[in-house]
């Protein structure tokens, strides 16, 4: 780095309250950490309910804190606790009101229980406050195709697959929205592009199959 743009840096730091000894030391250890890392190693190990266990260790100020609640959701929903999984989620939501990610999170547990209402509202909250999100667009395409709305689906994954061109969710979605509204011979080039990205897509394959088989 030239001696001018180390003097600008340090000038911003020092001008942010940072300084430059400051930015380059270890952040302080927080309460708790010791009882996150345990999660996290656990999580790796595949061992849930102990990486669910280790959030108990928490300081009380931790555990109901955002991250508490969203993670404490997170390895919930991954055991199959999933009403549970909703609550926690619910919990990080209050306390961070106008935050996507803890929409998203909860939107699993929902979309496990087949709660298509209930997900379809939290896809549109998450929308509501950002409105390009890709999962939330996502996952709302994925709820109107269950609940047999299959032109909104086709046309929440359009956009995703023109936003997208090579994502095969947003593309499958599509091809099989289409499929269901009739609309054959478009599923069926769809699908082939489906296979023209991925040639061992299996569901790509078993489409084209049923888009020629209705012709």
């Amino acid at each position: 780095m030239k001696v001018r743009e180390t003097f600008l840096l340090a000038s911003l730091l020092w001008t942010l309250g940072i300084g430059t000894a400051s930015a380059q030391s270890e952040p302080a250890p927080q309460p708790g950490d010791d009882a996150l890392v345990q999660s996290y190693d656990f999580e790796s190990s595949d061992k849930l309910k102990d990486a669910l266990a280790a959030l108990d260790q928490l300081p009380p100020a931790r555990k109901t804190s955002y991250l508490g609640w969203a993670r404490r959701g997170w390895l919930q929903y991954r055991l199959g606790q999933h009403l549970e999984a909703i609550e926690s989620y619910h919990k990080a939501i209050a306390v961070t009101p106008q935050a996507v990610e803890p929409r998203l999170g909860l939107m699993l547990p929902q979309l496990a229980l087949h709660r298509w209402a209930d997900a379809e509202a939290t896809a549109k909250e998450a929308l509501r406050i950002d409105p390009g999100s890709y999962l939330a667009t996502l996952r709302l395409a994925f709820v109107y195709y269950n609940q047999h709305r299959y032109a909104e689906s086709a046309t929440r994954y359009q956009r995703l697959r023109e936003l997208y061109p090579s994502d095969t969710d947003a593309r499958a979605g599509l091809a099989w929205a289409l499929l269901k509204l009739g609309k054959n011979q478009e599923a069926a080039r769809e699908f082939r592009d489906l296979l023209a990205i991925n040639p061992r897509l299996a569901v790509a394959r078993q489409g084209l199959q049923l888009a020629g088989a209705a012709r």
